[in-house]
């Protein structure tokens, strides 16, 4: 028979409330007599009862994080903030991995949903109204991260990364490049999908804004078929009498396209200069070194989790909260 807090109490003849303050860290009890319930709890071999203290409490101390996947290094780094940030405040984390699936990302909300988590921490797939309208019905506090849905339906945590985009290319240009590409996945294809492709149209849309911004009226926008057939099509339609460069949607993107040219002889930076986004810790082991767009992700971690608990616990928790980036120089531009 498993041991309860009564047993506790009987075996150190104390109260049952002042056993519960020795357990939950409560004020109200001198450290002699915590320690004796202590170690008395742990000869009992006590085990807490999270279902009765999640009815007790009205909460069970757990969240959610639904995320795409863990396939560039930007999400693992921030879900481990996330994950060390929550423990801190006493809650674990249920983790949800959608592959960029909508039913799977569903599936996974209702599973939440079923656990009772006090609150979901969510990287969105969908964007429908009817989707809203689904996570709405949850009852449960969520903060997006990395897209955005609708207005302001839920708060989000994120960078201006039109902005950032645009910026990039100024910065090419800074540096002479006249004749900038940029690589993408097939933003229209995800988006008949019915994908939520927000950050994806921000960057590009960055992109597109600063080649104007700069009187450059090349548009170059690599998205159809594979990175190898992207990249081939690129150089078949270049001589590189431009000083060239492919500015691209995030770091792993940045990383393959280098490495495909320099398999095919193409000279990284001399021929050709090559941008990332998000400053992954992989840019250490590459070279050259990628230039990139680097942000805080223990910031965004700590912002996220400081939100959710502010929804959690009631408080004003709407709109959206953009993080600061600068630009980081590498050795993949001249």
């Amino acid at each position: 028979m498993a041991t309860t807090i009564k047993d506790i109490a009987e075996y150190c003849r104390v109260s049952v409330g002042t056993v519960d303050r020795a357990l939950n860290g409560r004020t109200g009890i001198n450290e002699k007599t915590k320690q004796r319930i202590l170690e008395a709890a742990q000869l009992l071999n006590y085990h807490p009862n999270y279902i009765g203290q999640s009815l007790a409490r009205g909460k069970t101390m757990t969240i959610g994080v639904v995320c795409f996947d863990l396939y560039n290094n930007f999400f693992p780094e921030l879900i481990d903030n996330i994950e060390r940030l929550a423990k801190e405040r006493g809650y674990f984390i249920y983790l949800i991995l959608t592959h960029r699936d909508f039913r799977l990302e569903e599936d996974g909300l209702k599973y939440l949903h079923e656990r009772l988590v006090d609150g979901i921490i969510l990287f969105p797939i969908g964007f429908s109204k009817g989707y809203i309208e689904f996570l709405h019905s949850l009852h449960i506090p969520i903060v997006t991260i990395y897209n955005k849905l609708g207005e302001n339906d839920f708060p989000f945590v994120g960078v201006d990364d039109r902005q950032a985009m645009e910026d990039a290319v100024k910065y090419l240009v800074d540096k002479g490049y006249t004749d900038i590409a940029y690589l993408t996945p097939d933003i229209t294809g995800q988006e008949k999908e019915g994908l939520n492709t927000y950050t994806l149209r921000q960057r590009a849309q960055g992109y597109q804004d600063g080649m104007r911004r700069v009187g450059l009226k090349g548009i170059q926008t690599l998205e159809k078929g594979s990175m190898e057939e992207r990249l081939e099509r690129y150089l078949k339609e270049h001589d590189f009498r431009e000083k060239s460069a492919i500015l691209c949607l995030c770091d792993s993107y940045a990383i393959k396209a280098m490495k495909y040219l320099q398999q095919r002889g193409i000279r990284v930076p001399e021929q050709i200069g090559i941008m990332g986004y998000d400053d992954i810790e992989q840019l250490n082991y590459v070279v050259p070194r990628i230039a990139t767009i680097k942000y805080s992700v223990p910031r965004m971690g700590k912002v996220a989790v400081d939100l959710l608990f502010r929804c959690m616990e009631k408080e004003e928790c709407r709109g959206e909260y953009l993080l600061d980036y600068t630009i980081i120089d590498g050795g993949s531009l001249e």
